[in-house]
């Protein structure tokens, strides 16, 4: 894992080397072990490296083919890099890195090597004898990669500091703002919250030549489903353990210490016990989590539970109030977008831990829910396709048993089928996506000068449920956890791994029957069935849970008086999207009800602000 950036000027014009170490030292924090640059007329490459694979001076990079009319800048890991080597030429290596893979592959396949990797990645080669800028981003975008053009000259990075650092305007995109405010959307566009800053989609290509841009898309998960119809529990269950196990095996390939973020939900706790196996007792793990102080954690038995049947050292770091308000500028910083909320916080507390206790590599739980079809807001997708393929009785059969785990009382039944099918028709959007309704408190101009529809996405299946994994993997859920997760690791220099989201998996689990994803009341259900007897009960037969926050009760009480003084702030009161009085009336409102309403708007004003100050003022 690293930290990439490079200036592409006019053909008559050389880059400035003091931009160029500008955005380097942007990112210095990606990559704390080593720094390189390249410079070849109106060509400028850096790279800031964070040593996994190969950690001697033979993995510097930029790094050049053999006969260095190539270079390239890289961020991630080619897990398949060994197997890759034998389809390669056999001249002499002079790294072990899979750096040097990766761009012998380009040589090789060209653009087309893409479609050999197995891995995490973002990068940039540029090709002296074409001269182009050969650019590639991972199949479901776990590493970042963005990208402006200003004044005739492109620019490339990790992150958007990056890129501001260079001196690129900072911007708001008003566009993306609005979306965020009125739907609640956010991370689901190429576009980003800064005007003029665009990402690379995931499993895309991206080429520069002659100052023109050509993105071309290499892997869709719409097109790699499978006909699964027929299969079996068994043949299901091996095919899953297979995979998993193959992922697994690729991504414990390190060369320094790594660690496991258990959240105590199925997912992270399905990483660990693979791990477990294939590791047989040869090492222990160190297992990092992170709770609220203060605050009852309903997840902290399910860790203790698993890291007692392993046998590994569960450490727990703990988050309080005071911790939010001191580090939200600093966090608000790594994070370079809006993020969801407060586990934000305890992620970045977790990287800096792994760090501190020289783990550089973690491994978490992340696209369980994605590919398996775990989050509640499913359920309306299921009952419809329920119905549709199966009859009335077996979506009915199916509720009941839903209810009978979430343990229903009987009048709640039809609440929440009603509930679950306006949670589809109003697009479905999750529990973190939700968006308040009431839109007074909002700027009447930034209204009517921004007004849109909401976002739509594609739906290329017949399944209703496959269409909203599709939605989320793609457009909104994985890219904001993704994003959050990359940039709480990276802020310390720490590399996260998400087998769960290796692409074999997700086309995997997408490809699956209604019934292996959702029976008996269970979501994730072939995951479930996989880890029968490799789980705790307590683990294992647990149903979903949402990830425990005291965020409510937080902004309610004890952050009351950090909160309030920021909506009642002069620049808060300068916003073009704000009805300052409106918004004070609402939070006041919130601080007052006795139950604990949905906090997700009152996040949204706060960290917008914090936010605009950090970037934009």
């Amino acid at each position: 894992m690293c930290g990439i950036v490079g200036i592409i000027e006019k053909k008559s014009k050389k880059p400035s080397v003091k931009k160029l170490q500008a955005m380097l030292k942007a990112v210095e924090h990606r990559g704390p072990d080593d720094e390189g640059t390249y410079f070849n007329k109106n060509v400028a490459l850096g790279h800031r490296r964070l040593s996994i694979i190969d950690t001697s001076s033979a993995g510097h990079q930029p790094m050049p083919n053999n006969k260095k009319d190539k270079w390239i800048t890289y961020n991630g890991e080619i897990y398949n890099y060994i197997e890759l080597k034998k389809k390669l030429s056999k001249k002499k290596y002079k790294s072990s890195s899979d750096t040097e893979v990766l761009i012998r592959s380009y040589e090789k396949w060209g653009k087309k090597c893409v479609n050999q990797f197995n891995g995490i990645f973002s990068f940039a080669i540029w090709d002296e004898k074409k001269k182009e800028l050969f650019c590639a981003r991972d199949h479901v975008g776990v590493k970042p990669f963005y990208y402006a053009v200003q004044n005739g000259v492109f620019y490339f990075g990790s992150e958007i500091k990056a890129l501001l650092a260079a001196g690129v305007k900072a911007k708001p995109n008003n566009s993306i703002i609005y979306d965020y405010l009125v739907y609640g959307y956010y991370k689901h566009s190429e576009e980003t919250f800064f005007d003029g800053i665009y990402e690379l989609p995931s499993g895309h290509t991206l080429i520069y030549k002659n100052g023109n841009i050509t993105i071309e898309q290499y892997w869709d998960l719409a097109n790699n489903i499978r006909d699964m119809s027929s299969w079996s529990d068994k043949k299901v269950e091996h095919e899953f353990t297979r995979l998993l196990k193959d992922t697994m095996r690729l991504q414990l390939r390190s060369d320094v210490p790594i660690g496991i973020q258990l959240s105590g939900g199925l997912d992270s706790s399905a990483v660990t016990a693979t791990i477990d196996s294939i590791n047989k007792g040869q090492k222990n793990f160190r297992l990092f989590s992170f709770a609220y102080g203060g605050f009852k954690d309903r997840d902290k038995p399910f860790m203790l539970e698993l890291a007692k049947k392993v046998g590994w050292k569960n450490e727990f770091f703990y988050v309080y109030p005071e911790y939010m308000s001191q580090t939200m500028e600093q966090i608000t910083w790594h994070q370079d977008e809006p993020f969801p909320g407060l586990p934000q916080f305890g992620l970045h507390m977790l990287g800096f831990e792994c760090r501190k206790h020289g783990v550089p590599v973690v491994m978490g739980g992340q696209g369980g829910d994605e590919i398996g079809a775990g989050y509640e807001y499913y359920m309306g997708a299921f009952f419809l396709d329920a119905i549709r393929e199966k009859g009335v009785e077996y979506a009915l059969n199916e509720l009941r048993a839903f209810g009978k785990l979430h343990a229903f009382k009987k009048n709640y039944y039809t609440k929440f089928l009603i509930a679950s099918m306006s949670a589809y028709f109003k697009g479905g959007t999750s529990a973190d996506a939700s968006k308040f309704t009431n839109q007074s408190v909002l700027g009447e101009k930034f209204l009517k000068k921004t007004k849109k529809e909401a976002p739509t996405f594609d739906k290329p299946f017949e399944s209703e449920l496959r269409n909203m994994q599709y939605r989320d993997i793609k457009h909104t859920k994985l890219p904001r956890v993704l994003h959050g997760d990359d940039r709480a690791a990276m802020a310390f220099g720490v590399e996260q791994r998400v087998p769960l989201v290796d692409y074999r998996l997700v086309e995997f689990g997408l490809s699956l029957p209604l019934e292996h994803k959702i029976r008996g009341g269970e979501q994730r259900f072939f995951i479930r069935q996989a880890f029968r007897k490799k789980l705790p009960k307590l683990v294992n037969r647990a149903p979903k849970r949402p990830v425990p926050s005291p965020q409510r009760e937080w902004f309610k009480k004890e952050l009351r008086s950090w909160i309030r003084p920021i909506l009642a702030s002069k620049s808060f009161g300068r916003r073009p999207y704000f009805n300052q009085k409106k918004v004070l009336q609402e939070y006041d409102r919130y601080c007052r009800a006795d139950f604990n309403p949905n906090s997700f708007h009152i996040w949204q004003w706060v960290h917008l602000e914090i936010w605009l100050r950090t970037f934009i003022d």
